[in-house]
């Protein structure tokens, strides 16, 4: 003998439909957070990966052109000549000559000089740079953002008993400072101060 079957036998109730979705939108939204939360952190690391970069960068370009110092006049386009190094004006916070050595498959390493200049931008600090120490109106300088978002950057230059915010070494014999110090804010680290020393020169 069969029997009708009942609304029990016949599918899922309405209660039950709407229970069933209530759970399954309190999955996706875990999920969805759970992916945002995920994305949020993937931009701070990624934030700090670029922080820590310019600031490693700044600090090795720096170290660099620094220790290999040259005194040496430059000449520009105008006949005017520049003196051996600039530190502290306001049109050219820092300037001056470097040396680097290049391989040559001939004679072995070759010396090339370069005029290097530090800028700041609109709060970024900026390195240019040109091979062609002696300017033509034609001459072209290489430029590279080193720290974008840099606040007010600074720099100091020590004498061996204080440090200054200026100095200008001219013509021959001028000396250069003992060290060089670049001040600027990170939004990771807050204020960076990077010092290095003065080569002696060629």
């Amino acid at each position: 003998m069969s029997t009708a079957p009942t609304p029990r036998d016949a599918g899922f109730t309405l209660v039950e439909a709407l229970i069933s979705l209530f759970v399954f939108s309190l999955i996706a939204a875990g999920s969805v957070l759970m992916l945002m939360q995920s994305v949020d952190t993937q931009n701070r690391v990624a934030a700090a990966q670029t922080s820590l970069r310019e600031v490693q960068n700044v600090r090795a370009l720096l170290s660099s052109d620094l220790t290999q110092y040259v005194p040496r006049e430059v000449r520009e386009a105008d006949g005017s000549v520049r003196p051996r190094l600039i530190g502290g004006d306001a049109d050219t916070p820092l300037a001056f000559v470097r040396a680097a050595a290049e391989p040559d498959p001939e004679r072995g390493a070759q010396t090339r000089l370069t005029l290097v200049e530090y800028d700041f931008v609109d709060g970024a600090i900026v390195r240019r740079t040109r091979s062609q120490l002696d300017a033509t109106p034609d001459t072209i300088m290489s430029e590279r953002v080193l720290v974008a978002d840099a606040g007010e950057p600074r720099f100091e230059f020590f004498d061996g008993a204080t440090w200054r915010d200026q100095w200008l070494a001219g013509g021959q014999g001028a000396a250069p400072p003992r060290a060089v110090a670049l001040v600027f804010q990170s939004s990771r680290y807050g204020e960076v101060r990077i010092e290095t020393l003065v080569g002696l020169g060629l």
